[in-house]
């Protein structure tokens, strides 16, 4: 601590108040000095004292009114006051002491070891009361520095969605248009070079279409506006109907493609099916995309049931490429790709497992990858739906 240690002296004898200085001069203490209690508390009023010697006897106010006046104030209440008096020790009198918040008693003459030794140890407490509140006021400026940093941040991340947002709501508009035109483009007369330039256009707009919407679900995301809608659904519809989107690319590759359901997976769920099915594309589409000779494979099974909520578990396995051990830790990071060659290969935006990620969590759920003895890869994941009994409500396959 750097700055001074002050001790009040209270005395109406000037002699008396040299020998308590000459007690306490060895000590590297600020000594401040007064003649009446009057005194004493126009000092309080400039300095900050760590103990206080008070008189009891003195003209006018006397040490046990003074006291009373120290401990009245908000800001020297905890001012520990040794009293010291001439007179013979009386058990009123220091009954008197201890009542107005002394903290000891001492009848002069005193001993000027034992008049020391209490002033240190107060002195310590005050130094160490001194060093927590210190402590505590930088604690405390670190935590509101901290709360501005996380406000600043999540104001920078909610401009950043809403730009992101309205970015891509903004190019979609038009896009939309570009698709549209180019497909009513493809119905009319076109020679061989109109239909390859025409056609070119449309499958560029729909990718940038693609990219667009993954923009958008993952700012929704990152904002929390992402609502998952509880509806019926029948699994075996939704796996066909997603299963169907990649059926040309499968025969075009050669790939076969199954599903295995197992029979005590209920056939009615209540949840969102879109974005199960948004999960299931993704999860398909990489494994078709990087998968030239064998196969996909979709199978679901019931986990455990907690009241009305039950856990299922979906696994998507290929025979493609495979993912390198020292890439497995990207996956799951948005506008990352495990390899760059691939993307130009292949193409992508590096969202698509991010977003998986962020939906079986919003489904109450986990992903990962699953390394496995043979070439491919696996990845699991579940979510967490209601079993629905009211079959009548469904379109059946």
């Amino acid at each position: 601590m750097n700055e001074a240690i002050r001790i009040l002296l209270v005395d109406d004898q000037s002699e008396n108040l040299l020998a308590l200085e000459a007690v306490l001069e060895d000590h590297h203490y600020d000594l401040v000095k007064a003649t009446s209690g009057e005194e004493a508390l126009r000092c309080l009023l400039k300095h900050e004292f760590a103990v206080i010697v008070l008189d009891v006897q003195m003209p006018g106010m006397d040490g046990f009114e003074t006291a009373q006046w120290i401990k009245s104030r908000e800001k020297t209440r905890t001012v520990p006051i040794i009293f010291i008096t001439a007179a013979p020790e009386e058990q009123d009198q220091s009954f008197t002491a201890y009542s107005v918040g002394a903290i000891d008693y001492i009848v002069k003459p005193f001993v000027p070891r034992t008049l020391k030794s209490k002033i240190e140890g107060f002195v310590s407490m005050y130094m160490a009361q001194k060093k927590l509140q210190q402590q505590t006021e930088l604690l405390n400026e670190r935590s509101r520095e901290l709360e501005r940093a996380k406000e600043a941040a999540e104001q920078a991340a909610s401009a950043k969605s809403n730009f992101l947002a309205m970015i891509s709501h903004e190019i979609r508009t038009p896009l939309n248009g570009v698709i549209a035109m180019a497909d009513l483009l493809m119905e009319t007369e076109l020679n061989s070079e109109q239909r390859e330039y025409t056609d070119t256009i449309r499958r560029s707009g729909a990718a940038l279409l693609y990219i667009m919407n993954d923009i958008l679900d993952l700012t929704k995301i990152e904002s929390g506006k992402m609502e998952l809608k509880e509806q019926p659904l029948h699994l075996r519809n939704c796996l066909i109907e997603t299963f169907e989107m990649f059926h040309a690319e499968c025969r075009a590759k050669s790939l076969e493609m199954t599903c295995d359901i197992d029979p005590e997976t209920p056939e009615c769920l209540l949840g969102d099916e879109s974005r199960l099915r948004q999960v299931l594309i993704n999860l398909i589409g990489n494994a078709v995309k990087f998968t030239d000779r064998g196969g996909v494979h979709v199978s679901v099974r019931p986990l455990e049931r907690e009241g009305e909520q039950l856990s299922l578990e979906f696994r998507v396995t290929d025979t493609g490429i495979g993912i390198p051990e020292e890439k497995r830790g990207l996956l799951f990071r948005p506008f990352t790709q495990v390899d760059s060659s691939l993307t130009r290969k292949y193409g992508g935006t590096g969202l698509g497992l991010a977003i998986c990620r962020n939906l079986v969590q919003l489904m109450g759920g986990k992903i990962a990858y699953v390394a496995t003895e043979q070439p491919g890869a696996e990845f699991i994941f579940s979510v967490r739906m209601k079993p629905y009994e009211e079959q009548d409500d469904l379109r059946l396959a």
